[in-house]
């Protein structure tokens, strides 16, 4: 497949990967970097001479501007796609068609999200082929040209070409044959026009219902948030270990990233996309809370059986 036919898919799955990538390593990478410190022993120094984790941490906000503005960058882009995925099939038939003018042998390009196929030879105009979608599934279409709506809701088809077959089930018209065992005879159409439109149909593929801008707002501020809490957990309990602190610095945006997927599953509404920050921020509370807790609850039970054997 020539790059350029490539290139609009690829652009959303590197768009994804980067997203999820900031979302995640920012948090994991400050974690560490809080680990470091409190292995090489500046973090108890700092401490005693009055620093509090909260003012450490404060130190990292210029990093953290800059890591922001590159992660609403990145789910600006992806956002922008997932909202309207209409909009990248209409550009992936656009260069598919592009490319295929230029095949020098007899070729064809598949359309990913649709049932479409760009049919390629050097002496003829390219031709879209494919099934029709919605309730003409059955029909297969021809066309010079196509564009999607960015909901999939609507398709727009140029110097269309249409093949439908469906059952008689009444008497048979003129000129057509009905079977000897009763089952209804089966008629086809054929129909041509120079511009074809079918809207109201079921989307192909979901969209997100989440607005772009919305979107690069909501993830800056999550990984922000999980960035800075996962540090001052690190300082505050000494993490010396790197597992340790991994952990702390993924768990916030893993329940974000699991949570958005979730959400845009069941197209959820835009106010509801609000519960990231507080949920990543939640459960990384939770898992810095609950193994001291636990610790606590351990340390008083051996007290407790060392006094009743004293």
């Amino acid at each position: 497949m020539p790059w350029r036919v490539a290139a609009p898919f690829a652009r959303g799955l590197a768009a994804v990967a980067l997203e999820a990538a900031l979302l995640v390593g920012w948090p994991v990478g400050w974690a560490l970097a809080a680990c470091r410190l409190v292995e090489s022993g500046e973090a108890r120094v700092a401490l005693t001479l009055g620093e509090r984790p909260a003012r450490t941490a404060a130190g990292l906000i210029p990093q953290g501007a800059m890591m922001a503005l590159a992660l609403a960058a990145v789910a600006l882009i992806y956002g922008s796609d997932a909202s309207a995925p209409g909009r990248v099939a209409t550009e992936l038939v656009a260069e598919a068609r592009v490319a295929c003018a230029h095949a020098a042998l007899p070729t064809t390009y598949a359309i990913p999200f649709t049932d479409l196929t760009w049919l390629c030879a050097p002496d003829r105009a390219p031709r879209l082929v494919g099934n029709a979608p919605a309730a003409m599934r059955g029909a297969v279409l021809t066309a010079s040209d196509a564009r999607i709506a960015g909901d999939f809701r609507a398709i727009e088809l140029d110097d269309a070409r249409l093949l439908v077959s469906y059952a008689a089930t009444g008497r048979p018209a003129a000129g057509t044959s009905s079977p000897d065992d009763g089952r209804p005879a089966e008629n086809t159409v054929a129909v041509h026009v120079t511009s074809f439109s079918m809207r109201g149909m079921a989307p192909w593929a979901r969209a997100s219902t989440l607005p772009a801008a919305l979107r690069a707002l909501l993830l800056a501020v999550t990984a922000w948030s999980v960035a800075w809490l996962a540090v001052h957990a690190v300082l505050r309990l000494r993490v010396r270990t790197r597992a340790a602190a991994i952990l702390l610095g993924a768990v916030g945006p893993v329940t974000a990233l699991g949570l958005l997927r979730l959400l845009e599953r069941a197209d959820a509404r835009p106010s509801l996309y609000a519960a990231l920050p507080l949920a990543a921020c939640a459960v990384l509370g939770c898992a810095v809370e609950l193994p001291a807790q636990f610790s606590r609850l351990r340390q008083r039970r051996r007290a407790a059986s060392t006094s009743s054997r004293v």
